[in-house]
């Protein structure tokens, strides 16, 4: 069979959605905040047409974006058992810290432009920030006060949380080990009863 009559391979509509959106993120990463259709397409090596096969509207490529990255943020979570020593829960949330923020760096940045705009945005990645929330709660039950422990988990997640490091790396300039060793100590002053300090 000749090449110009062999029937074409066609890409699973699957495979072809993940490409597109896939694309959009890389790009994002890579500094672009506002990636054009014709620059997904060729990152993700579909016509721009595929584009609007697969996502009608620009904001639903935007909703699946956002899906991923969380999905993939989700997948970071660490679980350490509560009855380890108070430094390996702490080095287990920093590397969960650590590694969100590289993943989130700069979609971030856009998510939370886009969650102002559309409500689908906003609630993924509230529910996001609920999940971390609530493995940090567990990691750091035994430190958490009794019978009121959310003013004390408020300063944790916070600590822990994108803007934190954002500002510590970002606008600080301190590389991402400093930034940790910083995250460290306000950690610690959080969770170590004053009389063991």
């Amino acid at each position: 069979m000749s090449e110009a009559t062999r029937p074409r391979r066609r890409r699973n509509p699957e495979q072809t959605r993940r490409a597109i959106v896939d694309a959009l993120l890389s790009l994002v990463i890579d500094g672009d905040t506002d990636p054009t259709t014709r620059n997904i397409a060729a990152r993700a090596g579909v016509s721009e047409r595929s584009i609007f096969v697969h996502f009608p509207g620009r904001d639903d490529l935007r909703i699946a974006a956002v899906d991923q990255q969380s999905a993939d943020v989700e997948a970071l979570i660490e679980h350490p058992d509560p009855e380890l020593p108070l430094p390996q829960r702490i080095d287990a949330a920093l590397r969960q810290s650590e590694a969100i923020f590289t993943l989130q760096r700069n979609p971030r940045i856009l998510g939370l432009l886009e969650s102002q705009r559309i409500p689908a945005i906003d609630q993924r990645m509230r529910l996001t920030d609920t999940r971390i929330r609530t493995a940090l709660a567990k990691t750091f039950a035994p430190e958490l006060p009794h019978p009121d422990p959310h003013h004390v988990l408020d300063l944790v997640e916070g600590t822990l949380a994108w803007p934190l490091r954002h500002h510590l790396t970002d606008r600080r300039g301190l590389t991402q080990k400093a930034a940790s060793t910083a995250i460290r100590h306000s950690l610690q002053s959080l969770l170590t009863p004053p009389k063991q300090r």
